[in-house]
């Protein structure tokens, strides 16, 4: 756990797995405070889905955004469905969807003093609220990654992205022959996928039964 909190402390992204029976899937994870535009265009490179940025739900309160009522109402019956808020783009973006533009909501949502004023909505980063009682009562990659920044000493926000198998990806794997990389290919990384871009890109990989 150390070794987890110590790369994400280093600003280094890190895997963190969800429980087979759950969503099953993995996440690349960094902290908000350290994210840049390189790592987003590795995020970009290596994911799919959207880019979203878990913050804890006080965080979220103080600056003023929006949650999304129904989502909300989903979520406190139990299901998957993490609580979004309205999409943000910070002020001083351009369309919002350059590496340049995501880098910027992001600094701004890690700002003490934002408001939402600093915000145009709807935007094209997706702030999630964790659930306040963290994993203890939502385990989900949402609460991972405030927990984890929590836990780290960090600011309350990360950054995470579902990884996925990409033509990148596959034709660099020897171990598999072409009609499993055409079956594979678009799908949500599992375990050897995860274990070999792991070993590859030098990322530490944990579950999220581990956070403790």
């Amino acid at each position: 756990m150390q070794q987890i909190l110590n790369e994400l402390k280093s600003g280094n992204f890190i895997i963190v797995t969800d429980h087979k029976n759950r969503e099953d899937e993995a996440d690349l994870i960094i902290a908000a405070e350290f994210i840049t535009k390189e790592k987003i265009a590795f995020l970009l490179d290596h994911c799919s889905g959207i880019i979203c940025v878990p913050m804890s739900k006080e965080r979220i309160e103080k600056i003023g955004i929006p949650i999304i009522e129904n989502i909300t109402e989903i979520i406190n019956k139990g299901e998957k469905t993490c609580p979004f808020t309205v999409a943000v783009d910070a002020k001083e973006c351009h369309t919002g969807i350059s590496a340049e533009d995501r880098y910027l909501t992001i600094k701004k949502l890690c700002d003490d003093n934002a408001t939402i004023s600093d915000f145009s909505l709807p935007g094209h980063m997706f702030p999630l609220s964790a659930h306040p009682e963290g994993l203890a009562k939502r385990k989900g990659h949402t609460e991972a990654g405030v927990e984890l920044m929590k836990l780290a000493g960090l600011k309350d926000v990360s950054v995470i992205c579902e990884l996925m198998n990409s033509s990148a990806n596959l034709n660099k794997r020897n171990d598999i022959d072409e009609t499993e990389k055409k079956k594979r290919l678009g799908t949500v990384m599992k375990t050897e996928d995860i274990k070999a871009f792991s070993e590859k890109h030098n990322l530490k990989v944990i579950g999220i039964e581990e956070i403790k």
